[in-house]
């Protein structure tokens, strides 16, 4: 075999040889570093989703705090915070069975002008904004009644049904307190109960209102206090005007179970 066609052959079987080594070389530094890359995109991953969970985490709970700094009665949209001695006073419920003493005072604050409990500021203010947004006339009547002023009512609603019925002692007595509590049976003096009126209409009952509020007012932690069908169990004439403040949880429980205050009340004790 020629010389020159030889050495041309062993330099093409030497190259070819090199190519592959270099093939080779290339592919795993390529590989190596395909690798390399896709363990930085991995910890990149998990470092951006380790950011959202911190900032899902963080933001509710700045908010969380700010709002209990700023006012600790506050509730929030996403849920309410409510102390164990808060939670014991929205469910506290006050009848002929279970009265209050003379001298008990909630911390009271002023909303429209009307004295209620502070517990309900906020969530009383949305409902009424609420219920202006949505074209309704819904005003408060009464919010708080202190056990002296309580106690004037009831004389009053006394005597006048004593006169108007010429009825004993005991019959008017037995009538009133249907419709007025003693003082002291009255959940007023609670501050956590709030009758409503509406502008337009002076049958509260067949007002827009009336209808927006049994619709609306467990959203924001309201219920009716005297319902049609629990009159055993309350010892109130029904009254479609009165709403009591229990907390958005307790209504929406309450909603669902079909209980007034008595039944709601016995239950959580029970659980």
């Amino acid at each position: 075999m020629p010389f020159g066609k030889f050495r041309k052959g062993k330099k093409s079987g030497s190259f070819r040889k090199r190519s592959k080594r270099t093939f080779k070389t290339n592919r795993r530094v390529n590989y190596s570093n395909q690798v390399k890359r896709l363990g930085v995109l991995r910890i990149l991953v998990l470092v951006l989703i380790l950011l959202v969970l911190i900032a899902g985490i963080s933001v509710p709970l700045v908010n969380y705090f700010i709002i209990r700094n700023n006012n600790p009665y506050a509730s929030e949209s996403s849920g309410e915070y409510f102390s164990e001695e808060q939670q014991q006073e929205l469910l506290q419920t006050v009848n002929r069975n279970s009265p209050l003493e003379k001298d008990y005072t909630p911390t009271l604050t002023q909303v429209k002008g009307v004295f209620v409990n502070a517990l309900m500021k906020n969530d009383l203010e949305e409902l009424l904004t609420a219920a202006e947004n949505d074209g309704v006339s819904l005003q408060i009547s009464s919010g708080y009644i202190s056990f002296d002023e309580q106690n004037k009512l009831y004389e009053e609603m006394y005597n006048s049904i004593k006169e108007q019925n010429n009825v004993t002692s005991i019959k008017a007595e037995s009538s009133t307190v249907k419709i007025v509590p003693k003082a002291g049976q009255s959940e007023a003096q609670t501050g956590l109960i709030v009758v409503f009126s509406d502008s337009e209409e002076k049958d509260f009952e067949k007002s827009k209102s009336c209808l927006w509020l049994r619709e609306n007012a467990v959203e924001y932690g309201f219920v009716l206090r005297y319902p049609k069908d629990k009159e055993d169990l309350t010892f109130m004439t029904y009254n479609p005007s009165a709403y009591r403040f229990v907390g958005r949880n307790n209504a929406l429980q309450m909603r669902i179970f079909g209980m007034c205050m008595e039944e709601y009340r016995e239950y959580t004790e029970q659980k």
